[in-house]
Order: structure tokens, then sequence, then C-alpha cells
């Protein structure tokens, strides 16, 4: 299901992602001689973990301020006001960090997209989906989802805190199956800095075993900049059995696409729940940004040696000119600093194109959504009617299935298209080409007025 609007920051993501069509004369790959490359120096004395064997955020702020006073931007209100000083070329933030109560803020997607309440049916994200709250925030936003309930199992805190993957290779996978309340009621740090780095800030570490497992050797040859971030923002699903965690892929970057993600499922029996009015035995896409940008052939920028802290966590300078990771996470399209100094050297105006793209494929996407909550309900209509043969049941059923998955990896994916504008188009047609077939079976359109 859709994964993100944070008040039009977190959805107008990776913009240098993207399919482009390149305004300029020419652009070479990655580096750009003018963007800086910081480092961060190991610190003299590791504070002492906690009894996860976590060192918290907090624990780091005197050692490393500017990267923990931008992580702590992610927790405000609103965006920022950035201000930029070409001069100087430093930016300074005109706010300051504070707790926030996001239940009257928060966008409610099932009013801005009401199909999902009919293709979801029967799951989680049908009852509440909101827009995120944010990275800090995370075991807020698990435990207030309005979708966990007494049954939930620990699984659902994958990703959520380092804690709970500290535990999970201390106590095993079996951890997974334990009550959720229980288990999160002992955690109370956030996605922060040992999300990344384990203990030590100046290295980079994937922590999710079954990812390793899914890039076999791809994970000595992309970059941990992006690996880091691709173990969450990606699809999974709960394995059946274990409840843990389990991507869909088996032979490293070329396998990651919604197609190869869709045959694992199907071979591997997976089904997220099943759709009570016409049996269709269906799955639910967690975020998959990762796919967008790496899996496959590859954005186009990703192709161009770009990782997503380029753009989601670019380099900053401190007041006396140290080059630091921005670990404030946001739209690239709201760092002017950025664009200025590495968009603009490709595209005469970034901003205006991403958002073109945006409109256009998280409008088709919509349109295809309701396309598809029409598809079912003539479905819905076939199966009373008692006039679909047995053979016909079950094609139409894996067509809700897949028809409802290809949708589903488009919108759950956060960049609403600019991650790669032509794997959205090529996935959201073999939605409508699922559709299509359906439509001939049931003798019926589905295609809206």
């Amino acid at each position: 299901m859709r994964m993100g609007k944070y008040k039009k920051l977190l959805a107008l993501v990776a913009v240098l992602g993207a399919v482009a069509v390149i305004a300029a004369v020419g652009c070479a790959g990655k580096p750009n001689p003018g963007y800086p490359t910081p480092r961060a120096e190991r610190a003299a004395v590791t504070p002492a973990p906690d009894k996860f064997g976590v060192v918290k955020a907090e624990q780091w702020k005197d050692i490393y301020p500017l990267q923990y006073e931008s992580y702590m931007m992610n927790g405000l209100n609103k965006p920022p006001a950035w201000e930029y000083d070409a001069a100087a070329d430093t930016t300074t933030v005109d706010s300051q960090y504070k707790q926030a109560d996001f239940i009257d803020e928060k966008a409610d997607y099932l009013e801005m997209y009401p199909e999902i309440k009919t293709l979801g049916k029967g799951y989680g994200y049908a009852k509440y989906y909101t827009e995120p709250a944010g990275h800090v925030y995370s075991l807020w936003s698990v435990t207030h989802n309005g979708r966990v309930n007494d049954k939930t199992k620990a699984g659902c805190i994958t990703c959520k805190t380092p804690q709970f993957s500290n535990d999970v290779d201390k106590y095993g996978d079996e951890i997974f199956q334990d009550n959720f309340f229980e288990r999160i009621a002992q955690y109370d740090e956030n996605i922060s800095c040992a999300s990344c780095h384990a203990n030590d800030p100046t290295t980079l570490e994937v922590d999710r075993k079954d990812w390793r497992r899914a890039m076999g050797e791809d994970a000595t040859r992309v970059p941990l900049q992006g690996q880091v971030c691709g173990q969450c923002h990606c699809d999974y699903s709960m394995d059946p059995v274990t409840g843990v965690a389990t991507s869909p892929y088996y032979g490293g970057v070329a396998s990651m696409t919604p197609d190869s993600a869709l045959q694992w499922y199907d071979e591997h029996g997976y089904v997220d729940w099943t759709y009570e009015s016409t049996g269709a035995q269906m799955l639910a896409v967690r975020h998959a940004e990762f796919e967008f940008c790496y899996g496959g052939e590859g954005s186009h920028m990703i192709n161009m040696g770009y990782n997503c802290n380029d753009c989601h966590m670019a380099a900053k300078f401190s007041e006396d000119g140290v080059a630091y990771s921005d670990h404030y996470w946001s739209s690239p399209l709201e760092n002017a600093d950025l664009i200025a100094r590495d968009c603009s050297t490709c595209h005469k105006d970034i901003t205006a194109e991403v958002r073109a793209w945006q409109e256009e494929l998280d409008g088709r996407a919509h349109q295809i959504g309701l396309r598809a909550e029409q598809f079912v309900f003539n479905f819905e209509d076939a199966v009373k009617a008692g006039t679909l043969s047995d053979e016909e049941l079950a094609r139409l059923q894996y067509i809700q299935r897949a028809a409802c998955y290809y949708w589903n990896f488009v919108t759950a994916e956060n960049s609403e298209g600019a991650h790669n504008p032509t794997l959205v188009n090529d996935t959201l047609d073999k939605a409508e080409a699922l559709l299509d077939e359906g439509d001939q079976i049931l003798g019926k359109s589905s295609k809206l007025p």
C-alpha cells in the first residue's frame, strides 16, 4: 500500500534517482568535482551501550554534534526553513526540534485514495492508513498505526529499532513470533545511528540477515550507502511459518524486480490475506524504494554512480567549513544547496521536472487503482451470480492477486515515480494488461468512463 507523502516532503523524494530527460548539454557521471566528501572522525571513546547493546543517538550528540542536530530535525512538526548563504556556501535552519503530536496533522490516505479500502479489504491497510510520522517516531508509529492488535507478532518491529535487531542476533529468529506489545514495550530507541552504523558512526553495517541472503554476491558490489537504506526500504513479507521478514529475492539486484518478486511469492506460496468475497490470495507490498533504484537494470542516476545518501543525506558545511553528511532525511527538492551545486549541472529546473513526473505517474496509479476496484466489483457480481467455471474463477483470482500486486508495488514506493519513471510505467502496464484479460473473462469492462 502507499507508504508516504510526509507533507509533500518525503513524498517528493529521490530527485536524482529518476530516469530523467537530461536538460543540459551533457552530464558526466559522479563524482561532481565541486561536491564535498564528508568524513567523520572515529570517536576516541565509544559511549557505553544500553542493555540491548545499542549506543543511543543521544549519547553521540556531543561527539558528532552536526550529525546529531540534523538527525533530530526529522522530528520537526513541519519542514524547516532552510537558508543558503551562497557566498559562505553554508546552510542554516531557522527552527528548533520539538516533540510533535501527529494525530491531527497526518493525511488520511483512505480519503485521498479510496480504492485502497476496496483493494485492501480484509487487511490492515484498509482499516487505517495515514502518512508516516518519520524515522524518529518509528516505535510510536508502529504501535499507533491502527492495525496492530493482541494477536500481532513481534515481526512487525523489524526495522523499527536497532534494539530489536540486536535481540534477534542474541535470541534468534524465534522472537519474531513473540507478542508484539510485550516485545515492543521493552524498547525506547527509534531508528537511529545504530540502525545503519551499529556502534561505530564511521562505518556502515547491513543488519538484516535475510537482506544479505537476497543480495548474494552483489553484497560486495553495491555500495553500503545504498544497502543500509535498502535493507528496510524494500519489499518483503512475513514467512508464514517463522514470521521472519523475508525478501522475495534470491540472485542479487538482477532479481529485484516486480516480476521476480511476484514469481517468488507464487512459487513459495506466500499469502498476506485471502479476499473473502472472491477467494483471491492477496499480497501486500512494503515500500520498494531499493528495487526502483537498484533493481533490474537500475535507475539512471544509480547507473551514474549516485547513491541514496547523495540525494537524501547530501553534504553540508559547518560554520567552520567542515563537510558532513546531513542526517535530516528529506527530499532533494527542499535542498537549494544540493540543487545549485549538483542537480543543476544536468537539469535546468529539476523541481519542475520531478513534480511533473510525479503528477503524471501518481495520477496514473490512482486511476489504475480505481479501475482495479471496479474489476473487483465486477468479479464479486460474477461470483454471486454463479456464472464462472472453476477454471475462470481460478484465473480471475490470480488476476486480482497479480494486478493488485503490480499496482501496489508502484503505490507503496515513496517517490511517486521519481526514482524510476520507466519502471513505474512498465509495472502499471502489466497491471492494466491483467485487468484487460479479466474484463474479457467477465465480459464486462472495468475501465473508467
